[in-house]
């Protein structure tokens, strides 16, 4: 194993260009640039977090559920779980209701900016060096990597990494940088943090229709009995509306659940969906948003970004023992990436499809048609949100429910008029 010392970071007077030299230079603070920064930095590799925000973790854009094996996963024994969640409840665009009770919990809702924070806390404590407010503007290739041009508290500063690892979300500069094109459809949400009276602390909320969040839906995720975290938005192109006019129409829709809502801060944002062509090229790779790495089912990435960041990890700190960081090397990243999480993608996608061209009718159907006590159980057995092709794997081999699937999808795709 390779040791090198850690060098910590020196400014220079305001004004003046200042040069340092790293094994990895990681653009984006969050989970996933965190977690990838621990992993290679506890060998001994010099380690660089750039974020451009003063504090990470703010602000926060993510409604904050994750199931309980992500805790495992990174190893954080803090508590920053605000909620745990047993129950769901969905709601189809034509007053049908779907409810599912289980016996443990499926899913937490979290601090997210305090879950960032200790993720950036053990980066460091493995020996990164993390730069808030570090805005990243430039990007070179010269001989041996990457010149990385970065103003810090007024002050140019110039970079130079064996490795760049763009961990700098949905909209990746980082990415754009590299000609790592992402066209992938996207799911754009609104959301909000809320004061709303809420019965029950143990039950998600899922709102479906295409009036309140077409080819998406609409959630409330209790915190505690006064707040809850609220949401909707679109993943069909070309819509005239805006993701808070699906917010607005989601409380219109359903005053008796929305009655007296407080606003008390805004979230939302953007998220890329399926795969992505290519996360990597010499000496560059991508992980978490800025690769694509989300659930197409729900958006959600803390999970899918943290694998990627394990794998992003691999292949690097073994490409930098090796000192071979040709685009060769680094695409084994993308073939252990695609050998994980390939499947579970593209069976998402493939449901996202079908969901997308769904009738307000479609969507009642199969609501009713899931209140059966045998499908009912199929759900409480298999569901996973990490891993949702889990359950579907199983419905679609449930034969009643494959015919009725099956029967709808006919429909959306219009063969039942031939």
């Amino acid at each position: 194993m390779n040791s090198h010392k850690i060098n910590k970071v020196k400014f220079s007077p305001k004004g003046v260009k200042i040069k340092m030299d790293w094994d990895v230079i990681i653009v984006g603070g969050g989970p996933s640039g965190c977690f990838t920064a621990k992993l290679i930095a506890e060998l001994g590799f010099k380690v660089a977090i750039l974020e451009e925000h003063e504090n990470v973790g703010q602000p926060v854009q993510c409604a904050g559920l994750i199931s309980p094996r992500v805790m495992e996963l990174v190893g954080i024994t803090e508590n920053i779980i605000i909620n745990s969640l047993t129950d769901l409840r969905v709601f189809s665009p034509l007053g049908s209701k779907l409810c599912i009770s289980s016996s443990s919990n499926y899913a937490c809702a979290i601090d997210r900016a305090a879950f960032d924070r200790c993720l950036a806390v053990k980066a460091e404590k493995a020996g990164a060096n993390l730069l808030t407010g570090a805005k990243v503007y430039g990007l070179q290739r010269i001989a041996e990597g990457y010149r990385v041009s970065v103003l810090l508290n007024n002050t140019e500063m110039t970079m130079d990494t064996r490795l760049i690892v763009g961990a700098d979300g949905s909209f990746s500069k980082v990415a754009k940088w590299l000609a790592l094109k992402n066209t992938n459809p996207r799911a754009v949400m609104y959301a909000a943090d809320v004061k709303l009276y809420c019965p029950d602390t143990s039950r998600i909320d899922i709102f479906l229709g295409r009036s309140l969040a077409p080819g998406w839906f609409g959630w409330v995720i209790p915190l505690d009995k006064n707040t809850c975290r609220v949401g909707s938005g679109y993943a069909i192109k070309r819509q005239n509306c805006s993701p808070q006019y699906y917010f607005k129409q989601m409380v219109n829709q359903y005053p008796q659940y929305f009655s007296g809502f407080k606003v008390l801060r805004y979230t939302g944002g953007s998220v890329p969906l399926g795969l992505m062509s290519k996360i990597y090229t010499q000496h560059a790779m991508l992980v978490g948003d800025a690769a694509c790495q989300n659930k197409p089912i729900s958006g959600g990435g803390i999970y899918l970004g943290l694998r990627g960041a394990l794998l992003c990890a691999k292949v690097a700190i073994k490409a930098l023992l090796e000192g071979d960081l040709s685009e060769e090397r680094l695409s084994l990243y993308q073939v252990f990436w695609e050998k994980e999480m390939k499947d579970e993608i593209v069976c998402g996608m493939k449901h996202r499809e079908s969901f997308m061209d769904m009738t307000d009718e479609d969507m009642d159907f199969i609501i009713k048609f899931s209140r059966q006590p045998i499908v009912k159980n199929i759900i409480l057995k298999h569901g996973d949100i990490d891993y949702p092709s889990k359950l579907s794997h199983k419905l679609l081999s449930f034969k009643p429910w494959n015919k009725r699937f099956f029967k709808v999808a006919m429909k959306v795709a219009g063969y039942d008029k031939i």
